[in-house]
């Protein structure tokens, strides 16, 4: 997630955590939503949505007050980094896909993921972005498996949900504020996984 203390700084306004929590998964609903109904939007529209979620008073300037969002991602939600130690201590395989700047590794590194993932996929390097199943298909490659035998992540109907569906992967959404689509394995957070996990056939 976006670390509120390094938010603070860039932005030069105090910024709650629970706060920013909120405002990324309400921007990352409503993006879902319209582009979903067929209405194209940006990057840049999001950072919109999210900047003005934590009051920013022109929250068209976020993204130039952030370097368009770079090095703010890496505070680790509570759990995650727990979470996927006991996926990897199951013996499930774990990689990760991202619509990122060429940051994600380094963002992951920070916020703790350091050795818990077999490779990281960064959409920069790829050439390709989520929902394109094609990064999808990339990392089942690199897997060596088929989609019947992978779980996407994420926090994201469009990119994620809408992405794994299209490379024939089932998927598992996070929404803690319970705000999007009905979806068949939802999740408040990452923390739940590895109990989730346990009870899929």
């Amino acid at each position: 997630m976006q670390d509120p203390v390094e938010l603070s700084r860039m932005l030069d306004i105090p910024v709650d955590p629970v706060r920013a929590f909120e405002a990324h998964y309400r921007a990352m609903d409503a993006y879902a939503r319209l582009r979903l109904a067929g209405e194209e939007r940006s990057w840049v529209w999001w950072q919109g949505s999210f900047f003005g979620g934590l009051g920013l008073a022109d929250p068209d300037s976020g993204a130039a007050l952030t370097n368009n969002g770079y090095g703010i991602w890496t505070a680790a939600i509570e759990g995650a980094v727990d979470a996927v130690t006991r996926l990897r201590a199951d013996g499930i395989r774990t990689a990760v896909i991202s619509n990122s700047d060429g940051s994600v590794r380094e963002s992951l590194s920070k916020a703790g993921f350091d050795g818990l993932f077999e490779f990281v996929l960064d959409s920069h390097e790829v050439g390709v972005s989520k929902p394109d199943p094609g990064i999808f298909n990339h990392a089942l490659e690199r897997l060596g498996i088929d989609s019947s035998g992978a779980w996407y992540v994420g926090d994201s109907v469009f990119h994620d949900v809408e992405g794994a569906t299209r490379a024939g992967m089932a998927s598992v959404l996070v929404d803690p504020l319970r705000l999007a689509f009905d979806h068949p394995f939802r999740v408040a957070s990452i923390a739940e996984l590895p109990d989730l996990v346990r009870r899929i056939p």
